[in-house]
């Protein structure tokens, strides 16, 4: 007997959706990249297209991933915002959704703001802006994430902020590791802006399942040219239906493409 999965889609009538402009940030090697992959992956899983778009100078991570992946021409600042215009007129004409890395993304968005109101744009062309912030448990990834914040060039309504277990140093607890976080007055301040917190938990094979380059709802399928073995394949499968409840449960999960 074939094992039911709340990783399935479900079949139902299709529902128009609005274009969905998904925005990661955060410093590197906190987990960015492989949140935003998951949240692309997801879209397909479901149905969705999503045009993949990198702009991480440092880790071209998503465009490894995804062969289609839009890559700015050079690292420099006009090329990347021409880059992202490009995208944005693509997300329009085409009605689609787009997951994006900036990578650190605090210089760009205070570039691009001074040329581009996004957020207003945005709701002109019926695209729903979505920022998504992915934290480690040091007080300088929230700084970063709010110099971002408080420079107010991109604040949607919609945004996340994702708490990584993945990244805490091994003897540490979740509530120990995220405490100066969560109190830190910059943390409060977002909450109190409408921003809702979620944790990511950390996934025991995610180092194999990254070294296979696999689609993590593939991975959790048993797909792909070296497929998990059952222990691996229950874990990833755990790990995508607890992300995806936790997103339930704070209304966010139709907020992502």
């Amino acid at each position: 007997m074939a094992k039911s999965s709340t990783l399935e889609a479900p079949v139902v009538a299709p529902v128009t959706k609005s274009p969905v402009l998904a925005v990661g940030f955060g410093r590197g090697f906190g987990g960015k990249s492989t949140l935003l992959s998951e949240i692309a992956w997801r879209a397909q899983n479901q149905g969705r297209s999503a045009i993949v778009a990198d702009f991480d100078a440092r880790s071209k991570t998503l465009a490894d991933l995804f062969p289609d992946a839009m890559v700015p021409p050079t690292e420099e600042l006009p090329d990347v915002k021409a880059a992202f215009s490009k995208l944005l007129n693509r997300m329009t004409k085409e009605k689609t959704s787009a997951v994006v890395d900036f990578g650190g993304g605090d210089r760009f968005m205070l570039e691009y703001g001074r040329d581009l109101m996004l957020v207003e744009f945005c709701a002109r062309r019926g695209i729903e802006p979505v920022a998504i912030y992915v934290l480690g448990p040091e007080v300088e990834d929230l700084r970063h994430c709010l110099s971002i914040y408080e420079a107010g060039y991109f604040r949607p309504e919609r945004t996340i902020l994702v708490l990584n277990e993945g990244v805490i140093r091994e003897g540490k607890t979740v509530v120990g590791a995220f405490e100066q976080t969560t109190k830190h007055p910059g943390f409060q301040k977002m909450l109190a802006g409408g921003a809702k917190p979620m944790l990511m938990t950390r996934l025991p094979c995610m180092d194999l399942v990254k070294g296979g380059r696999q689609n993590f709802y593939d991975a959790a399928a048993g797909l792909g040219d070296e497929p998990l073995d059952p222990v691996e394949q229950f874990m990833t499968e755990s790990w995508l239906e607890d992300l995806e409840a936790k997103r339930q449960k704070l209304g966010v999960a139709d907020w992502l493409p």
